[in-house]
């Protein structure tokens, strides 16, 4: 099925591993430009060479940190649509959950790593697109939450509570921006088995004796603190998040705002 995506050019934050570069590669098969934006600017180039090579898309690598300063992820955003013309979308899915403990063990310091990783790194980005898609007469954008925001993990509480103010910082962007044409939808993953568990991947497989691609949902289903029974029997694959995305993007998602959608394989709350 056509997405509506072809000759569109979009911002991917986060596009270069996981869900991201998922999304990214649905785009680019379905005809669309893409700017790949990551901390790792090399990657970024790398990543966005291989898709314009494979799906004969114009794709750009470009390095930011978008934790940082709003005026590098501008400059960022604005180089982007010289480079591959005016802007239709965005996605933001940069966001993973790192330092990890009860929530008596979450310092300033923590808090202040997630407040600026998962909230102002999608407000500085959304922030950035946004003048562009009113100049081009509308266009899409899809965050990312998580599906733990309706059921939090009690060794992430800094994770969950900023995933929810993403949740609804997305909702008041979709009702301010609605009569400018554009569309805000957020998408909220449960267990997402991507390579960047492939640290880890090994010793879990070792530690419950089961083959590498069950390591990460054995893990996470079976350790009480984490409790994510998933009713699919599995993580999810990348690809899988990436296609919503990409759909929440088009034009086959035209009357879709302010919608919240769980991706999580049906996972036990």
């Amino acid at each position: 099925m056509e997405l509506g995506l072809e000759g569109r050019n979009y911002v991917l934050v986060g596009g270069t591993t996981g869900m991201g570069y998922a999304a990214a590669r649905a785009l680019a098969a379905d005809g669309a430009n893409v700017a790949l934006l990551a901390r790792d600017g090399q990657r970024a180039e790398k990543r966005a060479q291989g898709l314009a090579t494979e799906f004969g898309v114009q794709a750009v690598g470009i390095g930011v940190d978008a934790t940082e300063s709003s005026a590098a992820v501008d400059r960022a955003i604005d180089l982007a649509a010289e480079e591959l013309g005016p802007l239709r979308g965005l996605a933001v899915t940069a966001g993973p959950m790192d330092q990890q403990g009860p929530f008596l063990e979450h310092g300033d310091d923590s808090w202040d790593w997630y407040y600026q990783l998962i909230l102002m790194a999608t407000v500085r980005s959304c922030r950035a697109v946004i003048p562009h898609l009113q100049r081009n007469g509308g266009g899409t954008i899809v965050t990312t939450a998580a599906y733990s925001v309706r059921a939090p993990k009690i060794l992430i509480p800094p994770y969950n509570a900023l995933k929810a103010s993403v949740l609804t910082l997305s909702k008041i962007m979709a009702k301010t921006h609605g009569p400018d044409g554009i569309r805000v939808n957020v998408v909220c993953p449960g267990l997402f088995d991507t390579e960047t568990n492939d640290h880890i991947r090994e010793h879990r497989a070792q530690q419950y004796g089961v083959p590498l691609e069950d390591a990460i949902y054995t893990h996470l289903s079976s350790n009480p603190d984490w409790n994510m029974k998933v009713a699919l029997g599995r993580g999810g694959k990348p690809h899988e998040a990436g296609e919503l995305i990409a759909f929440l993007l088009g034009d086959r998602a035209a009357y879709m705002t302010g919608a919240v959608i769980n991706i999580d394989g049906g996972t036990d709350f």
